[in-house]
């Protein structure tokens, strides 16, 4: 019981680890200091006024522990210090190894049984879990001398400048920084300072965990394996909305950028696609991590923010939107173009002659929402045309359309979602891109039983469709919701599904993401497996410390067809479902043989 566990704390068998995370506290004031002087030269020049870290935020092995600090000077002038102001000084010491949870390896622990397991725990309920339940051989091992020792006493000095990268000895250890204002004379001020207790620094995420390519086996042809290529999408979720209030269930320290932007790159890097195609991404992410780090792994990048005001996070302005890179050792740039939904909305609007001024005011409102797609037309430097019908390049080779969007994901506008897609598919009809492969990547923020998704499979929507019924301001009637640009998605065709998850919060379950393709182009040879939900439940929901992003990574592998492909074949395919690359003769041996290595290897 609770009062059990109250006498436990006064006399029981554990001992209480301090409590560290980020507090600062004052160093010292008028009233604790001994044989004051009203002399001048023993008052500090400054006085440390705030001190803290980023929120939530725990040590990273070989990333900068970021810390703001702001100063108050003897004039009254309020300034952050970012390491020049010579009159204050900085130590970072190093204190005692604080032991994970031993059922939350994630989480800090709080509590040591010194009696009984001999392990450490994150919280009361997990202490009591391990006293009852934990079996004997996974007992903790008792100190030599019987005694733990307290966590408070040993603090190790580590560096004196303002900026500090933990090291692999600091892992399992919180860190101190003390904040010294000095005296005229360069002595240490017995005031004005204040000192800042982080939690324990966790090394740098593993190497990214290895996820198995699905696709059909057959006849092993390595003259193809050549030709593949991968594309992978992630919506990497922004900082910006990586909050405390919507991620409830994650640990603060695994929210932070700090701490995801090293799983993201990992995951990125481990998949080694020759496309990627990211949402969520920040304009100061790409510049500062993204271009710069996935530059050294031979990627060039494309950005474009949404179509919004830019918003004030972590002392800047800043805005998200569609970030592409690709492999410039098989990939060259020809073209970049915005699909700017708005703009087309508008216009869109303004050529269907809507008589009611206020009627058009509310619908432009309601669809101006920001949301773009981004265009990159891609020149295949590897593997050259063959038939006279086929998209070349300037140099010969394929020509592919990647298209990257995050269409809105307000779950009471089915009709703007609707709407934003039609304007894209309208977008790619203008392109005049007959026989030119294309890959429509990104969130839609749909699932597989939305309108969005039917229209852009089929080519139209039923007329009795869900989504269909709640139209506000009457704006799909204005639409001719039909196309025949032929596309299937690279999950569906390779798996007979889509994937189970791509998106997995305590809020919402589900696919809202997807590699939309070309079939009458392009053959799909393997999708990468999707965790199941026992993986994904590990830490309650996504993110986690473990899995960056609210959303999961799709990948797939692409082959271009020899030739074209019938678009009635293709569309024939795409509507009953089965894999494009089983057809006969040597390139549906070729394309067998590719997937199965690519299921195997890639």
């Amino acid at each position: 019981s609770d009062c059990e566990f109250a006498k436990l704390l006064t006399d029981g068998p554990y001992v209480m680890a301090a409590g560290y995370g980020g507090r600062a506290y004052d160093r010292g004031s008028s009233s604790s200091r001994s044989g004051s002087r009203s002399d001048d030269e023993e008052q500090p020049i400054v006085t440390v006024v705030r001190a803290e870290l980023v929120r939530g935020h725990r040590p990273v092995v070989v990333s900068e522990v970021p810390v703001y600090v702001a100063l108050k000077d003897r004039d009254g002038r309020f300034f952050e210090d970012k390491g020049s102001c010579s009159n204050v000084r900085y130590r970072w010491l190093r204190g005692p190894v604080v032991k994970p949870c031993f059922f939350h390896p994630h989480k800090m622990s709080q509590i040591r049984d010194v009696a009984k397991t001999f392990q450490c725990y994150c919280s009361k309920e997990c202490f009591l879990r391990g006293w009852h339940n934990l079996p004997q051989h996974m007992w903790g091992g008792k100190t030599d001398d019987g005694a733990w020792e307290e966590p408070i006493a040993e603090w190790t000095e580590v560096a004196n400048t303002r900026q500090y990268c933990p090291t692999r000895e600091d892992i399992d250890r919180p860190l101190r920084l003390d904040i010294l204002p000095l005296l005229k004379d360069g002595r240490d001020a017995a005031t004005g300072g204040m000192t800042i207790t982080t939690g324990t620094v966790i090394p740098t995420p593993k190497e990214a965990r290895t996820r198995r390519m699905i696709s059909n086996g057959g006849t092993f042809n390595a003259e193809w394996l050549s030709k593949q290529f991968k594309v992978m999408n992630w919506n990497v979720l922004a900082d910006l909305y990586a909050t405390e209030s919507v991620y409830r269930y994650c640990e603060k320290w695994a929210l932070s950028w700090t701490w995801r932007k090293h799983l993201i790159l990992k995951e990125l890097k481990s998949m080694a696609a020759d496309i990627i195609t990211l949402q969520e991404v920040q304009k100061d992410a790409f510049d500062d991590w993204f271009r710069p780090q996935l530059a050294e792994a031979g990627y060039e990048g494309v950005f474009q923010q949404k179509k919004r005001e830019p918003i004030f996070h972590r002392g800047k302005y800043t805005a998200e939107g569609c970030a592409t890179f690709y492999k410039t050792t098989r990939f060259k740039r020809v073209d970049k173009q915005v699909i700017d939904y708005d703009r087309m909305s508008q216009t869109e609007l303004r050529n269907s002659h809507v008589a009611d001024m206020q009627d058009a005011d509310k619908s432009i409102q309601r669809l101006s929402k920001g949301n773009v797609a981004l265009v990159v037309i891609l020149e295949d430097l590897a593997i050259k045309t063959t038939h006279s019908s086929q998209a070349t390049g300037p140099n010969g080779g394929h020509v592919l359309v990647i298209v990257n969007t995050h269409i809105l994901c307000d779950p009471s506008a089915a009709d703007v979602k609707l709407w934003q897609s039609h304007m894209l598919i309208q977008h790619m009809k203008q392109m005049n891109i007959d026989h030119m492969p294309m890959l429509i990547a990104g969130d839609f923020n749909s699932t597989p039983e939305s309108a969005v998704y039917e229209y852009l499979r089929r080519g139209s929507i039923r007329a009795d469709h869900e989504d269909l019924r709640h139209d506000p301001c009457g704006l799909l009637g204005k639409l001719n919701l039909q196309h025949r640009l032929c596309l299937a998605t690279a999950y569906e065709t390779c798996n007979g599904r889509e994937a189970q998850y791509t998106n997995y919060t305590e809020d919402f379950k589900g696919t809202l993401d997807y590699i939309w393709f070309s079939p009458d182009a392009l053959a799909v040879l393997a999708i990468s497996q999707v965790d199941d939900e026992s993986q994904l439940t590990q830490e309650t929901a996504l993110p986690s410390s473990t899995r960056p992003s609210d959303h999961v990574s799709l990948v797939a592998t692409f082959m271009f067809h020899d030739a074209p492909v019938d678009a009635n074949e293709a569309h024939r395919q795409n509507g009953t479902g089965p894999n494009p690359y089983h057809m006969g003769g040597a390139e549906g041996l070729a394309l067998q043989g590719a997937a199965m290595y690519a299921a195997q290897y890639l």
